[in-house]
């Protein structure tokens, strides 16, 4: 087993029920996929060691993805982490996320006893850490989304961030062993995906495995038509994750 995700949060922007789209990574290493605004209480509950985190990886400029990263950050410091962290993102967010972290705790982070490494992701590099292999493509997204596939040895997740199904993340996709994707509706959008089309995606990939997040929270109150369509998939396996569960790969 080369993965294990624990399911920090599945929600979208604006629900009041579940905390925001988030997901803790165990291979070998600890991964933290995304950091919104409502995450750092239930990372903290799930893993309270300061130095447990290795690498964050960041997929976007919303807040409900990065506005965490403070929170978080000042607990290390505070809980005296000394060993390195690195920060994955892209190029323009690197610099945002200094920005946020100065305007929540002004003066902070250039106190912190441990190294910031940032890592730029763009579309097409392959990064390579330790026993890693991070991949990356462009959703269609209000904003600049990158979703990013992790590689170990011969098993390898995908993760989407939030966005519309692009040709490039159809490849990025391909033969993953598990899709984390973003499942906003049923309706065709500019900026969300559509649900049929990720279960489409996944099947037409051959990918074993796709969890369904981030869905409308108007649908999610009521799942009975989500849950149909992934009763109708019979290639592959389509759940739908809740905070607390937890996903191996």
């Amino acid at each position: 087993m080369a993965f294990e995700i624990s399911v920090l949060g599945c929600g979208e922007a604006f629900d009041d029920r579940l905390p925001n789209n988030s997901y803790l990574v165990r291979a070998g290493r600890v991964l933290l996929l995304d950091c919104g605004y409502s995450i750092p209480h239930r990372l903290w509950h799930i893993e309270r060691d300061a130095s447990a985190i290795d690498l964050i990886y960041i997929s976007h400029g919303h807040a409900d993805h990065y506005f965490g990263l403070p929170a978080v950050l000042g607990r290390m410091w505070e809980d005296g982490r000394t060993k390195a962290l690195t920060i994955v993102s892209q190029h323009p967010l690197l610099q945002e996320i200094r920005d946020l972290m100065e305007a929540g705790y002004r003066g902070l982070a250039a106190r912190f006893g441990f190294p910031l490494e940032f890592i730029a992701a763009k579309p097409g590099l392959k990064l390579e850490w330790g026993e890693m292999t991070f991949d990356f493509a462009p959703t269609r997204h209000s904003v600049s989304n990158l979703a990013v596939r992790i590689g170990r040895g011969e098993r390898s997740i995908c993760y989407s961030g939030d966005g519309a199904v692009t040709d490039e993340a159809r490849r990025l996709y391909n033969g993953a062993d598990l899709l984390i994707h973003e499942a906003y509706s049923f309706e065709q959008s500019p900026v969300h995906a559509d649900i049929e089309d990720v279960i489409g995606t996944a099947r037409r990939g051959q990918v074993k495995r796709v969890a369904l997040t981030h869905i409308q929270r108007d649908l999610r109150r009521d799942l009975a038509r989500v849950q149909e369509a992934a009763a109708r998939e019979h290639e592959v396996e389509v759940t739908i994750p809740e905070p607390g569960d937890l996903l191996k790969a």
